[in-house]
């Protein structure tokens, strides 16, 4: 089940920011008696983390006031956070809040010991990531078809087009290097890593790359300088709802979102299970929630358990193939 956001916040304003939905009216403890540690793979301030501490601030109200403490434990594309929740007993205390681009996509490139389907239990989906193809303002580019002729056009004039990503094996080098095979231009573009969003943009907006990706999000504060020519889904993001995709632009891709989902380590019970999707399934309608992440222009879609581990599955095997060659590459 999708949660469409701007339907949710013009029902919060309708009840005057003050009625609760009744999607998880009643409180249930799920059992626990403590606050529920939840893990976050990365610092303090970034996107994950913002929606950790929004859900964390809403979810009391339907757990029966039991709180929920957010840990940030950031290194190693989640892989510190994902130990750390798998070494901690199934007793529902302790959860893991994570972009699971990342996660699942460093799990299957490297053999990080973790097989995440086998090792932890999706307790639901409470937002998602999309990602798109970002150039400058300036170059006139604003659909994916001429950012594709573009790269073509210097490739015929002896020039491969450099492009940015915050490092190889990351979503969004998945995505794009997917997108640029499948679109034959594979081998007209050069890649060029960074740590983080931040360096990955400022490359772009210095002319040092020729395109980039980023998280659609990010987009609008740079309004004035970027455009977002497509993002690699095939649906718009519900935020930032007027950049076209790929699929209505009738371009090849491999879907590459990261969704931002609860998980527990394997072997908590499948009653707590329910309870906590439960409780999420609420918390996600509360107005602070929706208030929140709007203003942070981060998507809110909810899907229970069994929703959230089909989509991962079928994104999973999406990506395999393009993770195969990559793994190739940084094994060389």
């Amino acid at each position: 089940m999708k949660v469409n956001r701007r339907k949710l916040v013009g029902l919060a304003m309708a009840m005057g920011l003050t009625t609760i939905s009744g999607a998880a009216a009643a409180q249930d403890s799920c059992g626990i008696d403590r606050p529920i540690r939840v893990i976050v793979g990365y610092g303090a301030g970034g996107g994950t983390d913002s929606y950790a501490r929004i859900l964390a601030g809403s979810i009391p109200e339907f757990l029966d006031n039991i709180p929920m403490v957010v840990v940030n434990r950031p290194g190693g594309a989640q892989v510190a956070a994902m130990r750390q929740v798998l070494d901690a007993d199934p007793d529902g205390l302790t959860v893991m809040v994570s972009a699971m681009g990342g996660a699942l996509m460093s799990t299957m490139i490297r053999d990080q010991g973790i097989d995440w389907f086998e090792d932890f239990v999706a307790v639901a989906q409470i937002g998602e990531t999309n990602q798109a193809l970002v150039v400058q303002s300036e170059s006139g580019i604003t659909t994916t078809q001429e950012l594709l002729e573009s790269i073509q056009k210097k490739f015929a004039d002896g020039e491969r087009t450099r492009w940015s990503h915050p490092g190889r094996g990351s979503v969004s080098h998945i995505g794009v290097t997917a997108f640029l095979e499948l679109n034959g231009v594979l081998e007209m573009t050069q890649d060029v890593p960074f740590q983080g969003g931040g360096e990955t943009r400022n490359a772009l907006l210095s002319g040092e790359v020729g395109f980039s990706a980023s998280g659609v999000h990010t987009v609008p504060a740079f309004a004035n300088r970027l455009v977002a020519v497509g993002i690699l889904s095939e649906e718009r993001d519900p935020v930032v709802d007027t950049v076209a995709t790929m699929a209505e632009q009738g371009i090849a891709f491999v879907p590459t979102s990261s969704p931002i989902i609860v998980a527990a380590p394997a072997g908590v019970t499948e009653a707590y299970v329910d309870c906590l999707a439960t409780a999420i399934a609420g918390a996600v309608e509360h107005p602070s929630f929706v208030n929140l992440t709007s203003k942070a222009k981060q998507a809110v879609i909810y899907r229970n358990s069994e929703e959230t581990t089909a989509y991962l599955q079928g994104l999973a095997e999406a990506w395999a193939p393009t993770i195969e060659s990559v793994r190739a590459t940084l094994d060389q």
